[in-house]
């Protein structure tokens, strides 16, 4: 997976990881949140001119509702500012404004000059919100920059399996889905 990261970096683009945890599940987008705030220290880490740049970007396509995804993404924070308080809102209102704002962040940050991919492991363990977001980011075509990528143990995976249920409904759209299975190194590759 991580053979990719060069050719990524070379065209300045970003490779953010993140990994499910079998004891972290109760944990909405769990992976999700780890990837970007790696993201955000990859940005922490470059000129204060070019961190201006991404400020704006960033804001401009959160708007007031900045506080929505530092909650989320703490270290963003320190990207984008204290950011004021939003309205609270509960259950299926909540989940619809995170999602609208988490796609136009991705659409702020996945562009032609500096393309994402975002590697999420251990997919066999991911909660139904983080699933559900993953399918929205696969399924929306105004993301042409950005590449997911993800791994599963298929032996952790039946038919039935709700990851199993997501890569059926991503297909289902005509959104290509290419699978690798590996299988166990042989005495001779060891």
């Amino acid at each position: 997976v991580e053979e990719i990261y060069y050719p990524v970096t070379q065209k300045q683009g970003y490779f953010i990881d993140g990994k499910f945890d079998q004891f972290q599940r109760h944990i909405p987008y769990y992976a999700l949140i780890q990837a970007f705030q790696s993201f955000s220290t990859q940005l922490l880490s470059q000129s204060p001119a070019l961190l201006a740049q991404w400020k704006a970007k960033i804001l401009g396509a959160v708007g007031s509702l900045g506080k929505v995804l530092t909650d989320a993404i703490p270290t963003l924070e320190l990207i984008i500012g204290t950011q004021p308080n939003v309205p609270t809102l509960h259950g299926i209102e909540a989940q619809n404004r995170f999602a609208y704002l988490f796609r136009s962040f991705i659409n702020a940050i996945s562009q032609a000059k500096h393309p994402l991919v975002i590697f999420i492991d251990d997919l066999q363990w991911a909660d139904a919100a983080s699933l559900k977001m993953l399918q929205m980011l696969m399924m929306s075509t105004s993301h042409q920059y950005l590449l997911v990528m993800g791994a599963y143990r298929d032996n952790e995976v039946t038919g039935t399996h709700p990851l199993m249920s997501t890569i059926r409904a991503i297909e289902q759209q005509q959104v290509m889905v290419q699978t690798i299975t590996l299988q166990n190194l042989s005495l001779s590759h060891v």
